[in-house]
């Protein structure tokens, strides 16, 4: 354990220096002083010390106190250790066993052909064994390690999470006025998903008044059906239900859980059927939605944003199709076309206008990626403050 602790100083030396460097030429040396001497002195807690106070002199929002960083980061060095401590005795090993093997065969006479025949079988032995006793040394040499350095941290990280987190949501739920009704508790969505949901909510603000005023609408109409008992039920409809549509199913309902708000079902449609777009699946991918799908020319997904809550059912798929409802929902038109092409959708008893520009203008271009995210958070953003009025 000794060995351990001196070899962990040592690495810990090493990184901070190389840290230290690569942040001075970053910063171009105007690193504050007792940031300097952390990472050179204790990198595991510098690294995210230099990080939060680097975040919080450009103004960017910061969703966690400084803890949090210095937890992450010390995570993300320690790694580079356990590698260390994991590598270091599979290495000695396999070096010893070749060593010993090639001396044998140094060692054997030119006559000796029946010791050359058997080199093989010892060799693949050799292998075996290592292997074997490679693998015993590895998880006794890191359980104790990984405990202290990885799941210790790891734990307090998740912690700080949990508790600013809901923290930050319920004071945004308490400043949104709400009509009356039983109260609900809000759904726990994947901790990605509600890290990028936190940093939208801050944005409302930035959503023309005219597009607020056409959200407030729909917001009314589902508190209108919420308080008669009713179900409600909305179809985000575009031309090939493949990318915006999608959207807006997909983040209704994780707007709806985020606020618990009970008794929505969201749908999506086309006047076409095409496929879920794989670049907007991707999309809802890097938030950190559980994606699982089929291979076909119009694959099925299933996307989950929570774990206490059942996965959605996400193909594309024509609005009047049979999974959707015939009568009694709301059809929300999120691409002009579709707008335009279907003056009346049989069975609404609701319709609302929010239309959204097609991503698909950026396909095959250095900004796909970038435009399918920013539409992406546009129509989370909305969908989010639809709910929040509900």
């Amino acid at each position: 354990m000794t060995e351990i602790l001196l070899s962990y100083l040592a690495y810990n030396i090493i990184v901070g220096l190389v840290l230290t460097i690569i942040h001075l030429v970053k910063t171009n040396g105007k690193m504050q002083p007792q940031n300097i001497a952390w990472l050179i002195l204790f990198p595991a807690i510098g690294l995210g010390k230099w990080i939060y106070s680097r975040n919080s002199e450009s103004g960017e929002p910061i969703l966690f106190p400084e803890k949090w960083f210095i937890y992450n980061y010390m995570i993300k060095v320690n790694w580079g250790y356990l590698a260390i401590i994991a590598a270091a005795p599979v290495l000695f090993m396999a070096l010893m066993f070749f060593g010993v093997a090639v001396g044998g065969i140094f060692d054997m006479s030119s006559n000796n052909f029946d010791s050359y025949s058997g080199m093989g079988d010892l060799l693949e032995a050799g292998i075996v064994m290592l292997l074997l006793f490679g693998s015993i040394i590895m998880v006794f040499l890191l359980a104790i390690p990984y405990l202290i350095l990885i799941h210790l941290p790891k734990t307090q990280m998740r912690t700080i999470e949990r508790q600013q987190l809901f923290s930050q949501q319920k004071s945004h739920m308490e400043s949104s006025p709400k009509p009356a009704q039983p109260s609900l508790k809000p759904i726990s969505l994947l901790r990605d998903i509600h890290i990028y949901v936190l940093s939208l909510v801050s944005e409302f603000k930035t959503i023309p008044s005219a597009r607020r005023k056409e959200l407030d609408e729909v917001s009314t109409y589902i508190k209108d059906k919420i308080a008669k008992g009713e179900t409600v039920n909305l179809i985000f409809i575009c031309t090939h239900n493949s990318r915006r549509s999608q959207f807006g199913q997909v983040w209704a309902a994780t707007a709806a859980a985020y606020y618990g708000v009970r008794n929505v079902n969201t749908f999506s449609g086309g006047t076409e059927e095409t496929a879920f777009n794989k670049r907007a699946v991707d999309a809802i991918k890097r938030v950190g939605f559980k994606v699982d799908g089929t291979v076909s020319t119009n694959p099925r997904y299933s996307v989950r944003f929570s774990d206490e809550t059942g996965a959605l059912d996400c193909f594309s798929k024509t609005f009047d199709h049979s999974a959707n409802p015939q009568k009694g929902f709301a059809a929300i038109m999120t691409c002009s076309d579709a707008d335009e092409n279907c003056p009346i959708v049989l069975g609404a008893e609701f319709r609302a206008r929010i239309t959204y520009e097609d991503p698909k203008i950026s396909d095959l271009t250095e900004a796909e990626t970038a435009t399918y995210d920013e539409r992406c958070a546009q129509i989370a953003t909305e969908m989010l403050y639809l709910f929040s009025k509900v």
